[in-house]
């Protein structure tokens, strides 16, 4: 979302107005202050079937994969040695479970690859998830894989969920409308090149706000330096209110799908994965990345340098209550 004559500062963002507006209060931030306590590191393997090997909290924090750097949540992966096994990489989620909120998350960095090989392999996501995957839902809010130019936002359910894109932004597509949809989910892709990899962190990244409701799961992005992303960084403890916010990114509703059924009980996660079976067929598409190496696997394996850029760097997370 690339503010324009809608970018006037948060108090006159009234362009639009979502199905669920409403206020919201904040109740619980993530920073350098806190993060390494209040999420807990994943290693066990990747479900996607990704060529990574997720490292515990100790191996991420003494390899420099984890750490706070410029009082910034840095949370990468091993770009030194050769990995022939996989790839080190850092995968978090928080020890907190949501069930409706609004989420704004603050960040600096996100994975992606600036050198020959651009991003190939790379596979990054910000996101929430349930323990009973796929019935307590998924929100996938930053996601994709290799060059891909701009974000997509997807929902996952289990069967019988349909949204429709009502209210969402011109610059998104609907991909599809069925959640379960082979495990493919409804997604929303976008155009606004700032909003996604290199040329998100070229910008200093932005802000992605999030509001899951009981009817809607509304996404916003306010580019670093626009009149919206200072104005909901400079609300400090205020409450938000999104009716100001004009016309979301994405978001799904609709009377096909319960969303307060269908999402409950869900982490927040940040992890960078590599290759598996979405990153690996993309890259096999890509004559950049297959005029290096013949398959995923083996790019990610032997080419180490290639990611020192695969690294979020947060600045922070907040979530905010619904006011009644």
């Amino acid at each position: 979302m690339i503010f324009s004559t809608k970018a006037i500062g948060i108090g006159a963002l009234l362009s639009a107005i979502p199905a669920c507006a409403a206020s919201y209060s904040q109740t619980k931030v993530y920073d350098s202050t806190n993060f390494f306590e209040e999420f807990s590191f994943t290693s066990d393997p990747d479900p996607s079937g990704g060529f990574v090997k997720y490292v515990d909290a100790e191996t991420a924090k003494s390899s420099g994969m984890a750490k706070i750097s410029n009082g910034a949540v840095y949370l990468g992966a091993n770009f030194a040695d050769k990995s022939p096994s996989g790839r080190p990489s850092t995968r978090v989620r928080s020890n907190d479970v949501f069930t409706t909120g609004l989420f704004v998350a603050d960040i600096a960095h996100m994975p992606a690859g600036t050198g020959k090989g651009g991003s190939c392999g790379i596979w990054p996501a910000y996101w929430t998830s349930g323990p009973d995957w796929p019935n307590s839902g998924e929100i996938d809010i930053i996601e994709g894989v290799g060059n891909q130019k701009a974000n997509g936002i997807t929902l996952h359910t289990a069967k019988g969920c349909n949204m429709d894109v009502t209210g969402t932004e011109s610059t998104a597509d609907q991909t599809s409308a069925d959640c379960e949809s082979d495990d493919a989910g409804c997604t929303q892709s976008t155009t606004s090149a700032n909003n996604y990899g290199a040329a998100f962190n070229a910008n200093g990244g932005g802000v992605y706000v999030t509001e899951w409701a009981s009817l809607s799961i509304n996404v916003w992005f306010f580019p670093r330096g626009s009149a919206g992303a200072n104005a909901v960084l400079n609300a400090g403890t205020a409450d938000l209110d999104v009716a100001k916010f004009g016309t979301p990114l994405a978001q799904f509703s609709g009377n096909t799908c319960n969303i307060a059924q269908r999402f409950k009980s869900n982490y927040i996660i940040f992890n960078t994965n590599f290759c598996g079976g979405w990153a690996s067929r993309e890259f096999l598409k890509d004559t950049q990345c297959t005029s290096m190496a013949a398959t995923c696997n083996d790019w990610v394996s032997n080419n180490p340098a290639a990611f020192n850029e695969a690294y979020w760097l947060v600045n922070s997370v907040k979530v905010y209550s619904r006011n009644n």
